[in-house]
């Protein structure tokens, strides 16, 4: 028999981060857990988080998870270039704004002359 924890509350409080508990899901994390050396006060911790005992006979020997296939990013690439082109045309269509207010504002010193 295995014990059955389970910490959600715990997750954003962990002082090892998030990601040390959820790379430990759904597996006997014993060994993770003795690795680190925790404290008595982290073990004594634990014993809220008890849920249960698991029958490791009645769990399958192997898990098939197969990862979901990766697609061609062919969106991600279109919205890149769009903001390359930004990034190019954006200063430059401020320093030609700016030009034409100076350009607009001598023009208008002279007319008031």
């Amino acid at each position: 028999m295995e014990r059955f924890m389970m910490s959600p509350p715990f997750l954003h409080d962990h002082p090892g981060g998030d990601e040390s508990l959820l790379s430990s899901t759904g597996k006997d994390a014993t060994v993770d857990f003795e690795d680190v050396g925790h404290s008595d006060s982290a073990i004594e911790m634990m014993e809220k988080f008890f849920v249960g005992n698991v029958d490791s006979s009645t769990l399958p020997t192997k898990v098939n998870h197969i990862p979901p296939p990766l697609t061609r990013g062919d969106s991600n690439q279109s919205s890149g270039f769009v903001a390359k082109t930004l990034q190019f045309l954006l200063p430059l269509l401020i320093l030609a704004f700016a030009f034409a207010l100076q350009h607009y504002g001598k023009k208008k010193q002279v007319s008031d002359s």
